[in-house]
């Protein structure tokens, strides 16, 4: 199945594309909901959601098996990346919708930028060799791509315009 055959599917020509937003977010946090518990699973009192800055910080002091540490450490920081990502993601994505980019392009970038960071978040816990790293970064540079896909096609958008 094309993509054309999808966004040509009834309701798809409707636009869905800041729908992305929250679940972006949503994306987001999914790390941390997961690496918080595991840390209490392995090690009573290790998260202190009163001082998580510190949890995290002191997180090496803990006594966690390391290949969870890591992961743990890892989770925190993909959570951390997607929502310093996020507000990149929003712009463009309100630039585009402002500039009335159309529907099938905002729906196909932004489920470009919510799955690479699916992947990315899932690259970033679980790759813990320094050579399969670069997945990861291939990944944060998909997202990032569909980003400026979207504001370059709003930026074409506002130079059609003779204000």
């Amino acid at each position: 199945m094309s993509y054309a055959y999808l966004a040509s599917t009834p309701g798809l020509q409707y636009n869905y594309s800041l729908y992305a937003i929250p679940v972006g977010w949503l994306v987001g946090m999914v790390p941390l909901w997961w690496a918080a518990p595991a840390a209490q699973k392995y090690a009573r009192g290790s998260f202190d959601n009163a001082n998580p800055k510190d949890s995290w910080q002191n997180m090496d002091a803990a006594a966690i098996p390391l290949k969870i540490k890591g992961r743990i450490k890892r989770a925190n920081a993909a959570q951390n990346n997607t929502h310093v990502n996020l507000p990149l993601f929003a712009a463009s994505l309100v630039a585009a919708n402002a500039a009335h980019v159309d529907s099938s392009s905002l729906h196909l970038y932004s489920a470009i930028w919510v799955l690479s960071r699916i992947a990315y978040t899932l690259a970033y816990i679980f790759i813990e060799d320094r050579k399969k790293s670069a997945i990861r970064s291939a990944l944060f540079g998909v997202g990032v791509i569909s980003c400026f896909a979207l504001i370059i096609k709003a930026a074409q958008k506002y130079s059609a315009l003779p204000w």
